[in-house]
């Protein structure tokens, strides 16, 4: 589907926001002239007008002249953003809100005359293999949810939820690549303590979780029965996973996302 003909927002061009514009621009989604951008770093606001052609300025005059407005700010900062634009956007505009925990009902007290959709990307995306969830307003229609599908499919995977798991998504894919990041460190890190150099230690640690994921990708059989597969009976596999699951692997799992779960509802708060 092609968004030309509809001019973008961009309320807060940071790295999601970045992303998206990229991904429009180099997908030819969207032409860089129907794309407007505000952000508080004006350097970086510049350079990212020069490179791509794309227009930039306030947010407000952005955002009142866009059929579909981003909200790509920190949670902590929406509360403002949304003060500046109340009164200043109409019936047709789509309003976007990218903002970790941040409920539909908080944004439409303040902009109850737009159709609202509220998303939650991950980092990924910035390559073009992130994983959104999106979930609509009472007043959003299929063409909206068309739109913001549209938009977000130039990071990766689209999904639509309810609102009422979106806290739970944030905990899985939002927070997700940094729990990944780590697990990489312990690899790397262990690797060394085991004797390998830092760069034949770490060089082998990214290849295994990228074939790993690729196995998993290719849903040729379930992360389950896959890791049953490279496990023998008394082998080496065996000895390793029996450390994890001795130190509750999984049920340390569940409350770090749990905990993420609980900080993304307490964001969403007034």
């Amino acid at each position: 589907m092609s968004l030309h003909g509809k001019k973008i927002a961009f309320i807060g061009a940071g790295n999601m926001g970045e992303a998206m514009i990229r991904g429009l621009v180099k997908s030819g989604l969207s032409a860089p002239g129907e794309i407007f951008a505000s952000d508080l770093r004006a350097g970086h606001l510049a350079a990212l007008k020069a490179e791509l052609g794309i227009h930039a300025g306030p947010a407000v005059p952005a955002a009142a002249q866009a059929d579909i407005v981003v909200l790509a700010v920190k949670p902590q900062a929406m509360a403002a953003l949304l003060a500046d634009l109340k009164g200043k956007l109409g019936l047709s505009q789509l309003v976007i809100s990218i903002a970790a925990g941040v409920r539909l009902e908080s944004i439409a007290r303040q902009l109850d005359s737009s159709p609202l959709i509220r998303v939650m990307p991950n980092t990924p995306g910035l390559l073009g293999q992130g994983a959104s969830a999106y979930c609509l307003g009472a007043s959003a229609s299929a063409l909206n949810a068309a739109d913001a599908e549209a938009l977000l499919g130039c990071l990766g995977l689209v999904l639509r939820v309810d609102e009422s798991q979106m806290d739970a998504v944030t905990a899985l894919s939002g927070s997700g690549p940094a729990y990944v990041f780590l697990f990489m460190e312990a690899l790397q890190s262990a690797g060394e303590r085991l004797g390998l150099d830092g760069e034949t230690s770490f060089r082998l640690a990214a290849q295994t979780l990228k074939g790993a994921s690729a196995m998993i990708e290719q849903r040729a059989d379930t992360p389950s029965r896959l890791r049953e597969k490279v496990t023998s009976p008394g082998g080496t596999t065996a000895a390793a996973l029996k450390i994890l699951e001795d130190a509750g692997f999984q049920e340390l799992i569940f409350k770090a996302m749990a905990a993420a779960r609980d900080r993304g509802a307490e964001l969403g708060k007034p």
